[in-house]
């Protein structure tokens, strides 16, 4: 396990669990400040443009930010079959609010003039990428990351099912708690 049970009720407590700053401060604020910055950042070192989720949680509450990240280029396109339908695959970063961990995924978008929609971050979809340009620029953006000093979490990372008398209230588990869940949770 990745995680102590004192760590696991700390999060689930809306709690940082790390030392390192920002996530000490316990500081929503400066936590989503670090990460502006840090997003702006690969931006300019990888030519991505961002689509990020700061706060579109409804009444509910996300102890991570949801930043997709892709180029508007024929490499990241999905043809749509609707003329006026942007679609693109893209690099899912979840960056945890309360600690210096992140994970890798891939997943799709698509907008147009009356709304849009949006894959929904999965334990099962972790560590995929089925286009070679997510995977490239998955590389290129750990480097930042990595540099910043956060650490990323590999599906096998926390796999680890979660004690039985801890329940995470998230909306996004499909199964039994894991310490994915207890990381990267969605209340509503």
């Amino acid at each position: 396990m990745l995680l102590l049970p004192q760590q696991i009720q700390n999060i689930l407590a809306q709690q940082a669990i790390s030392d390192a700053l920002p996530w000490a401060k316990n500081d929503r604020k400066i936590v989503d400040d670090f990460y502006r910055g840090l997003i702006d950042k690969i931006c300019s070192v990888t030519g991505c443009l961002a689509k990020v989720v700061w706060n579109d949680y409804g009444s509910g509450y996300a102890s991570y930010i949801d930043a997709w990240l892709y180029k508007p280029n024929d490499e990241f396109s999905l043809k749509s079959t609707q003329s006026d339908v942007e679609c693109y695959t893209g690099l899912v970063v979840l960056l945890s609010r309360l600690s210096p961990y992140y994970v890798f995924m891939e997943g799709e978008k698509q907008w147009h003039s009356r709304g849009g929609s949006s894959y929904l971050p999965e334990f099962s979809m972790l560590d995929i990428f089925q286009t070679t340009a997510v995977n490239i620029l998955a590389a290129q953006v750990q480097e930042t990351l990595h540099a910043a000093g956060l650490v990323r979490l590999k599906k096998s990372d926390i796999s680890s099912p979660m004690p039985e008398d801890f329940s995470v209230p998230t909306n996004l588990a499909d199964g039994d708690f894991t310490e994915f869940d207890a990381i990267f949770h969605w209340e509503d």
